[in-house]
């Protein structure tokens, strides 16, 4: 049995590498030419290192395509040589063979989110930097402005912290750092304090302050940067640190959701070709790249919609994420129900 499932993964991976070789490939070639008229107006600087660090977003965003493709190429040949007709005869089930296809279908899941949440945002952020516009954030209990932000520092900087009781208190800085957590340091400003009815209580001017607030860069700046440039956990760190200032950042959420549902719909892809394995007609070339592309299109297509209903707050995060698992989770039970 260890013979069986080392052959299938062996030639899985083989044709998973060539595949993502070509795929990756052919569309940075794309994303080139898409790019070269600007070139030759002189609107952009052609930067070549800068495609390569879009290579693994590229190589995530297909990997659906290329892992349905890999393992019904792979079913393919194996019907074509008479092999699963031999595994049948010799007592092997098909859930068995299907089992082994699933774990084909979770290595590539595993790779897609290492890549997408390890390498993506790293080399990403290489070419990803804050806009340098101006940064604007309003809750119940904090005001924040910036007329922009270089790196990690925010520009003429004008915070306002409201308290319970009704008072306030507002800072204005040339520069403001976050240097650690919820730290800041306030540099070259004035400071406010005013009671509840808006008499001033308190004026001063300073060269250097700390300031202790519940806000991070990462909460002010989300809106500015490509959320790709965060992996997974610091998706989830940002919105806990937002959840203890009483937002609830819908958007975000769907990304969060996003970033492990989408490497997922490699493994769960792999549930329908369990009807495939007991067809004893042998599946042509063109059928199963015809096939895999219009299955594989049709579910990125409907991800991507459903994706966007959730982060507009039409549907739930989770369910505009994992609908597509869940319906092929239930196609698989189905079909296994009705054939057995």
């Amino acid at each position: 049995m260890r013979r069986k499932v080392l052959y299938i993964f062996k030639n899985f991976l083989k044709l998973f590498l060539i595949i993502s070789l070509i795929f990756v490939l052919l569309f940075l070639v794309i994303q080139i030419l898409d790019d070269l008229a600007s070139f030759l107006k002189g609107e952009k600087i052609f930067i070549f290192k800068n495609y390569l660090y879009t290579c693994p977003l590229l190589f995530v965003q297909i990997s659906p395509i290329i892992t349905i493709l890999s393992v019904m190429l792979v079913l393919s040949e194996m019907i074509k040589n008479s092999e699963l007709r031999i595994l049948f005869i010799s007592g092997i089930k098909p859930l068995i063979l299907f089992y082994i296809f699933l774990l084909c279908g979770f290595s590539s899941s595993i790779l897609t989110f290492s890549v997408k949440n390890f390498v993506s945002p790293v080399l990403l952020k290489k070419i990803n930097r804050i806009l340098e516009v101006s940064v604007v954030f309003t809750s119940s209990n904090y005001f924040f402005h910036s007329e922009k932000v270089e790196g990690k520092k925010f520009i003429n900087v004008e915070f306002t912290e409201y308290f319970e009781e009704g008072n306030f208190r507002t800072y204005k800085a040339e520069i403001a750092e976050n240097y650690k957590n919820n730290n800041w340091i306030f540099k070259n400003g004035f400071l406010w304090e005013f009671d509840r009815m808006k008499n001033l209580v308190k004026k001063g001017k300073f060269d250097f302050i700390n300031i202790e607030i519940p806000l991070t860069a990462e909460i002010l700046t989300i809106s500015n940067i490509d959320v790709e440039t965060y992996s997974f956990f610091q998706l989830f760190k940002i919105i806990r640190d937002m959840k203890k200032i009483k937002l609830n950042p819908v958007s975000l959420k769907c990304y969060l959701h996003e970033k492990i549902s989408y490497p997922l719909l490699n493994l769960f892809m792999v549930f329908v070709i369990y009807g495939f394995l007991k067809r004893s007609s042998k599946i042509s070339n063109l059928y199963v790249f015809s096939f895999s592309f219009l299955f594989s299109f049709f579910i990125y297509f409907f991800y991507i919609f459903m994706f966007s209903l959730s982060k507009n707050a039409r549907i739930p995060p989770f369910l505009g994420c994992w609908l597509i698992q869940i319906f092929l989770i239930i196609h698989f039970l189905v079909t296994k129900k009705m054939e057995s």
